[in-house]
């Protein structure tokens, strides 16, 4: 008998050939999909190239750490910003957004990226970023991914509240920083709110956007007067009241202290001292067709909200006179 043909030397694997490629080229996702494919066809193939795609990982995680140390080193470099005696920006400086302070202005912005580098620089340059607050979350144990981010949600849009009496309000985006399970662990509480301008550039503070003729209900005062009750926006535009006009303020006062007594207690409490107000004032003279007012919902209570406003309203007409007796 004769004897077999020699066994063919085995062929190397073409995935893992281009895993080491791209993973020295640093094109690190291709490589390690190309070393789990080499991985994964090599032992059932009889082929080589294990060595190949684990060279392929290797040298993809090189890539990796190289760029997080890089990123790290540059962070780590750019942790302050020039400032005047007063504390306002000077310069333009590449920054890490968590080092910048409530009131600063920068550009850069990136949502994905929010807490690598943006670049910081007087308000008066253009711009597209403020800071607008930096608090700290109270507690001792971590609560949770949900309840960590409806307690800065909530915190922060108490904070930017008066953004609403902005002229530029419908180009304002929030957005809030807070620290994960890891960094609260390490001791991290800080909540960082800041807005994104979407109408372009702007060349000022945001809170030098503010229009004084636009009013948060519990900052509207007795005598003010309001065209129709706007749902649809936080702050209402207050008019001239020798115009046409709807509605008057015709008093304000807190509610008494202690915690939050629930909406119902709340609403009486509004209720008892609108309505004693109004009949001790319109004593004598015409009353509003409809008196109504507004109190505080149990977060603005806990944020130390006690402010009750009370509203009288014509129903058939726009008044051109004040509403109030003089």
């Amino acid at each position: 008998y004769g004897q077999p043909p020699p066994a063919a030397p085995a062929r190397t694997n073409r995935f893992a050939i281009a895993a080491l490629v791209t993973g020295v080229l640093g094109l690190v996702l291709l490589a390690v999909g190309f070393a789990i494919a080499a991985l994964l066809q090599a032992g059932g193939r009889g082929e080589k190239g294990k060595g190949l795609a684990i060279g392929g990982l290797v040298a993809s995680s090189v890539w990796i750490v190289g760029g997080l140390a890089a990123v790290i080193v540059a962070a780590g470099s750019v942790t302050s910003v020039d400032r005047d005696e007063s504390g306002e920006v000077t310069g333009e400086d590449r920054v890490v957004l968590v080092n910048l302070r409530a009131g600063d202005c920068f550009t850069g912005f990136e949502e994905e990226t929010t807490k690598v580098l943006v670049t910081a620089l007087p308000c008066a340059r253009p711009h597209d970023g403020e800071v607008i607050a930096k608090l700290k979350l109270p507690g001792d144990e971590y609560p949770g991914d949900k309840e960590i981010t409806e307690q800065t949600d909530e915190a922060c849009f108490q904070k930017s509240l008066h953004l609403q009496r902005s002229r530029y309000i419908k180009n304002l985006e929030p957005y809030n920083l807070w620290p994960d399970r890891t960094g609260w662990d390490a001791g991290d509480r800080e909540v960082i709110c800041l807005v994104r301008y979407t109408g372009g550039t702007l060349t000022t503070s945001i809170g030098q956007t503010l229009d004084p003729s636009l009013k948060l209900w519990d900052e509207l005062a007795p005598g003010d007067c309001l065209g129709k009750w706007d749902e649809e926006e936080l702050a209402q535009r207050t008019v001239s009241c020798t115009g046409p006009y709807w509605i008057q303020v015709y008093a304000n006062f807190k509610l008494g202290a202690g915690p939050y007594p629930g909406e119902k207690a709340a609403e009486r409490g509004a209720r008892r001292g609108c309505e004693q107000r109004a009949a001790k004032l319109f004593r004598g003279h015409r009353s509003p067709d409809l008196t109504w007012w507004l109190y505080p919902e149990k977060v603005e209570w806990e944020a130390g909200n006690r402010t009750a406003v009370c509203f009288g309203e014509s129903q058939d007409r726009p008044l051109r006179k004040p509403m109030l007796p003089r």
